[in-house]
């Protein structure tokens, strides 16, 4: 039955495709692992304006389905597109909401200056709950117009959480989906992430469930996608079963999590966890020209030389100014026995930038009982909150951190993976975490994380694979780095056990076969039991 399995997988994201986010990733990731497992696997999303067409083929598939508002009746026209990826069949809606969209899911710089307004410059688009609705019922049309019958549908995120709802109530889907199984994946948990909109009159009418389905999924005021599909959907899950845990013992008032956990409580939705998974062959530095990295090295063998090439590498190309066209600010010092520290993060309150930054004057200036260790060096790649860019850009200027921190501004895989083959330790101070991937690619690079042990963090081990520290303060963080690096100094042969260590249990639970078998198999054949019994198997 398993390998008989037709997974549709519904995404705004996918890299290699389109994307700016986790879901990316995960998105690609998983269709991989599904499509080595030998079953079948069907993609789909938006066709967005930055996408490349001479990558696409047209179906000659084309969909028209009501997308009305509330003052007026609206039709959505659109062609489906084609690609290949991971070996999956990719079908992307190019519809109108879509054509121009160059940041996904808020508006460029280039885009806000093109229609006048600046300011926006990062605002979500002002018609996301289209596009979001554009997506998941063009995907119940495709389906159909395809003649194609899936086990389940597998949606990533708020941004696809109605499908399971239309799938049961909206009468044109019902009785197509009726033994289709459906499961929702929950990203982020987090304010800003779950898709809300304020208009229920728009809901309703834009996504043609029924009042009572969208008043049911009223919460503070919002219908939620999450609870209007979870009412509906055989699994929900988010990405790590310590954040699935929290999520649902918060109180109703919690503001990290909107208080999403009392409300699926009160309607009977039970949240499942299945931490992330990576693929290892992705941060390999035994491939250097692959990785794009100074030099090859292998942790598990204890073949270290090649890092410190990558260490000198990185610093001279920081001081000389140029990184792959991001803006560098500050240089570094460097000389043997220097620890390096470094973070690769979006700089907002959620990943503790403001914690770090304290951290860094705890450790570079001192703190009571605790002498300054001016030869720490620390290097940052990122960007975010401007009041958080400026802050960590002061330190490069001020004494007695001219030297001693480094800030590059930006985003980039290839200057990432250079980072994180040249530090010692990497830093994940975030006040909260559904999984954390940054913290496996440090790993499999050969640096050693430091994080604050909240949702998916959990998963480094203290002294074992890592260092984490809890609460969520700078102290706690400068604490911890200070323990981790006098290990570093004191007993270098403890720092690469954990080193191995940590690649150890990467390949042993957490590459994205395993993820697969042990986390997701169970919930997609729960899922798929509807086709199941139909068969009568």
């Amino acid at each position: 039955m398993e390998a008989d399995l037709e997974i549709w997988m519904v995404s705004r994201e996918m890299e290699e495709i389109a994307g700016v986010g986790g879901v990316k990733d995960v998105t690609r990731q998983l269709l991989a692992a599904i499509a080595r497992r030998g079953m079948r696997a069907r993609l789909v999303m938006p066709r967005y304006g930055i996408v490349d067409d001479s990558t696409l083929s047209d179906t000659g598939i084309a969909l028209t389905f009501p997308t009305d508002y509330p003052d007026r009746q609206h039709t959505t026209h659109a062609r489906v597109l084609y690609t290949e990826a991971v070996g999956v069949p990719i079908y992307l809606i190019d519809a109108p909401c879509y054509a121009e969209k160059e940041g996904i899911y808020t508006y460029t710089a280039r885009e806000a200056q093109r229609i006048g307004r600046p300011e926006i410059t990062g605002c979500g688009y002002y018609d996301f709950f289209e596009m979001n609705v554009v997506l998941q019922k063009a995907t119940l049309e495709l389906i159909q117009a395809l003649g194609a019958h899936p086990d389940l549908i597998h949606c990533q995120d708020a941004h696809a959480a109605f499908v399971p709802a239309m799938m049961r109530r909206v009468p044109r889907y019902a009785k197509y989906f009726a033994d289709v199984g459906a499961g929702i994946t929950i990203h982020n948990a987090g304010p800003g992430y779950h898709q809300e909109v304020y208009d229920l009159a728009l809901a309703q009418v834009m996504t043609e469930l029924p009042e009572e389905v969208i008043r049911h999924g009223v919460h503070r005021e919002g219908v939620y996608p999450f609870l209007v599909g979870g009412m509906y959907a055989d699994f929900v899950n988010t990405v790590s079963e310590n954040y699935a845990r929290e999520v649902m013992e918060a109180p109703p008032d919690d503001e990290q999590t909107v208080g999403i956990g009392a409300a699926f409580r009160a309607r009977g939705i039970q949240l499942f966890g299945v931490t992330n998974g990576i693929d290892p062959s992705e941060y390999d530095p035994t491939r250097p020209q692959e990785m794009g990295i100074a030099a090859g090295y292998n942790p598990l063998t204890g073949d270290m030389a090649g890092k410190a090439i990558c260490r000198r590498a990185l610093i001279a190309e920081i001081n000389s100014g140029r990184s792959d066209s991001l803006q560098i600010n500050g240089y570094l010092e460097d000389a043997p026995g220097r620890p390096l520290v470094t973070m690769v993060s979006r700089l907002t309150a959620q990943k503790g930038v403001d914690r770090f930054i304290e951290a860094v004057r705890l450790l570079l200036e001192g703190a009571p009982g605790q002498p300054p260790d001016p030869d720490i060096l620390f290097l940052v790649l990122g960007a975010g909150d401007p009041t958080y860019q400026e802050a960590l850009i002061q330190l490069t200027r001020a004494d007695p951190f001219r030297g001693r921190i480094a800030v590059i501004i930006g985003h980039g895989p290839a200057v990432a993976r250079r980072v994180y083959a040249a530090g010692d330790f990497f830093v994940n101070p975030a006040a909260f975490e559904p999984c954390g991937l940054t913290d496996y690619m440090a790993q499999l690079m050969g640096t050693v994380p430091v994080v604050h042990l909240v949702g998916g963090l959990v998963k480094v081990q203290d002294g074992v694979t890592g260092y984490g520290y809890y609460p969520h303060t700078a102290e706690a963080l400068a604490a911890t780095l200070r323990r981790a690096i006098t290990v570093m100094r004191e007993q270098p042969e403890q720092h690469l056990r954990i080193i191995q260590q940590a690649i150890r249990t990467i390949y042993e639970r957490y590459t994205w076969d395993k993820v697969l078998e042990r986390g997701y198999m169970p919930l997609y054949m729960h899922a798929a039991r509807r086709k199941r019994a139909d068969r009568g198997s």
